[in-house]
């Protein structure tokens, strides 16, 4: 890089036009770590070349830079998870860099450090403006110094916190997921390898073996997996109370199915929630169904809210019971469009002698146009994290239309959930 000073403009050169910054007016500086102060931002003081005026950038431009740079605080955060940093920082004490280290060092017991001090504290700087640590100043040996925080969001990404978060970044940000995402050009531009995700391709195996080799990444992955879970069957049978054709009212004396739903632990809490509902069945394939049979007692004639388990296959309406409402979570998204087709059509018959038969799907619901525009929205990330690893995705409100439409039902609504991996899109029985 070269550098040129012309005319109180500093020229900055990497062998490709030149980038020209106006120097700040005022720098004051005590040193690495220490407290610094300019008069103005770098981006308000870009100037025009060619008419010799400053220039704000646009919305446009800041959007687009900070578009181009969001993975920088994600990297930055995973690296002081992973040197421990998070762990030692507190809401009500600023610890200078080197009390950081300092700490790291005591709790790993480690009697030199091997801590590369300058680029900790850039890391620290990054992630200051994310809202996760934040940054003040504390007097040391007379000086004043840069000293570190963490937020009530830091706190939850302490590994040893109450629902910790810390998985998600560890999990999402490691070498597996993270090289994926530089394969993804080449997969959207393929015509004959689909069968070849990103994962896949940037790994040499795919993620089902992938982290049945590596059990460090598997424990981050499981760990996301079941924080998620935790929370999505309470989240729910909040949901449905709060609806009217999913309540109390609406469900009394109502016989339920849940397709797929492996130990029955949602028609289970369903029961639970809900005493008044009627018969409940859990269906699966008999493999599944065999190990619930041992792993938990259900079915029991003792426990009016077991459901009974049944050994079905969803495409197959003969082993399905007749029914009011079938529920069906996480399923359907594994599947391709022209087989949801299929399921749903076997439900429409398992719903037959049903006036006011439903089927409750409890995916994800994408949203469609002007609420999908310019809002960040967790479950269209998470979509395009599932093809990553070659799985089937979720879909959208207008996909589920569609497809209802095809098998006879249509969709009546889509009920949020305080879980953003799941939704309740409701389906009706479409007028003969």
């Amino acid at each position: 890089m070269m550098k040129q000073i012309v005319g109180g403009v500093i020229i900055l050169s990497l062998g490709s036009p030149s980038h020209q910054f106006k120097v700040p007016h005022v720098i004051r500086s005590h040193g690495r770590g220490a407290l610094t102060t300019k008069s103005s931002s770098l981006c308000a003081d870009i100037t025009n070349n060619d008419a010799g005026e400053e220039l704000t950038p646009s919305d446009t431009e800041t959007k687009i830079l900070q578009l181009a740079q969001s993975h920088f605080v994600g990297q930055a955060l995973l690296t002081l998870l992973r040197v421990g940093v998070m762990d030692v920082l507190h809401m009500t004490e600023a610890l200078t860099v080197d009390e950081i280290i300092t700490k790291i060092n005591d709790t790993k017991k480690a009697s030199t450090s091997t801590i590369n001090r300058e680029a900790l504290f850039r890391s620290l700087r990054l992630v200051c403006t994310s809202g996760v640590v934040g940054e003040t100043t504390k007097e040391v040996d007379g000086n004043m110094e840069s000293a570190y925080f963490t937020t009530d969001v830091g706190m939850r990404l302490q590994t040893t916190a109450d629902k910790s978060m810390a998985p998600f970044i560890l999990h999402w940000l490691e070498d597996p997921l993270w090289n994926a995402w530089s394969e993804l050009p080449s997969y959207v531009e393929s015509t004959d390898d689909r069968n070849s995700p990103p994962f896949d391709r940037a790994n040499g195996m795919s993620a089902s073996e992938y982290y049945l080799r590596n059990a460090e990444s598997c424990s981050h992955r499981n760990s996301v997996a079941r924080y998620a879970s935790t929370k999505e069957i309470s989240s729910i049978i909040e949901a449905m109370k709060q609806s009217t054709s999913l309540n109390e009212s609406a469900l009394s004396d109502k016989v339920i199915v849940d397709v797929g739903g492996g130990y029955g632990d949602f028609v289970t809490a369903l029961k639970e929630c809900i005493p008044t509902i009627g018969q409940c069945y859990c269906l699966d394939l008999a493999d599944v169904i065999a190990d619930a049979k041992e792993t938990v007692p259900v079915g029991n004639k003792d426990d009016d809210n077991k459901p009974t388990l049944v050994a079905g296959n969803m495409f197959d309406p003969t082993t399905i019971p007749l029914c009011d409402v079938i529920f069906t979570k996480h399923v359907l998204c594994d599947f391709p469009d022209e087989d949801v087709v299929r399921a749903l059509l076997s439900f429409r018959k398992a719903l037959a002698d049903s006036k006011e038969g439903k089927v409750v799907i409890m995916d994800a619901a994408l949203p469609n146009g002007d609420d999908l525009n310019g809002k960040w929205n967790a479950a269209v990330s998470f979509d395009v994290l599932l093809m990553l690893s070659g799985r089937r995705g979720e879909r959208s409100q207008l996909e589920w239309s569609n497809l209802a439409k095809k098998a006879g039902f249509v969709l009546e609504n889509v009920l949020a959930t305080s879980a953003v991996t799941v939704d309740l899109a409701v389906l009706s029985l479409e007028s003969p």
